[in-house]
């Protein structure tokens, strides 16, 4: 039996089975689609939990003291939690390391004579190291120094959707923030626009000394 002896068979099998040809052709067609579809999903989301991780930093390692022990036999049980002092024994006999920072985050109202009060806003101590430990910068003005964390100052570098909400257009620079009911602080800077990385928005955040 040559070719043409065997296309034409199959060719009149299909005339003859239009309902069958057509479902087999239609199964063929969503079956493809579908693998390619998943390899496109599948693409998506390993390039999306890749910039999440560049953007927090790839070469970014987080310290976090143990878990609470409870139950029989332990007593309710608390190790040790991390203190300041560790976070100056890692500055100091680590090799290689560009930076590093502690990091304590607390939500208090915020009162301006701009926008008033603001409600549940997220006010994080950090240390001086910190922008450079999470690939921000600063936009507007400075952050503090190592010497003005130590000395525990009441400054205060705002995020850059937090400065437009609580000073609008006008420079927040040297202005007055009230947090919670009667701490002031001064704001020496706003933070230029970073975006949400990993459910955290850095934008909407105060950054003061820990």
């Amino acid at each position: 039996m040559n070719w043409r002896r065997t296309l034409g068979i199959a060719w009149e099998g299909l005339i003859q089975n239009k309902v069958r040809s057509i479902l087999t052709t239609l199964g063929v067609i969503i079956g493809v689609a579908a693998v390619i579809m998943m390899l496109a999903i599948s693409a998506g989301a390993e390039a999306e939990i890749a910039d999440q991780i560049n953007a927090l930093g790839p070469n970014l390692i987080m310290v976090m003291a143990s878990f609470t022990r409870s139950g029989p036999g332990m007593g309710g049980f608390r190790p040790p939690q991390l203190t300041y002092e560790d976070l100056e024994a890692l500055a100091t006999t680590l090799e290689n390391v560009n930076g590093v920072t502690a990091e304590q985050t607390t939500t208090q109202n915020v009162k301006t004579d701009y926008a008033g009060t603001l409600e549940d806003i997220s006010i994080m101590g950090v240390t001086a190291d910190f922008p450079a430990v999470h690939a921000l910068e600063v936009g507007d003005g400075r952050f503090f120094t190592t010497k003005e964390n130590d000395e525990a100052s009441k400054l205060a570098v705002l995020g850059s959707e937090m400065a437009a909400e609580l000073f609008g257009d006008a420079s927040p620079i040297g202005q007055q923030v009230t947090v919670g009911s009667s701490v002031r602080f001064t704001v020496i800077g706003v933070m230029a626009e970073h975006g949400s990385v990993g459910g955290t928005d850095y934008d909407s955040r105060i950054y003061v000394p820990i």
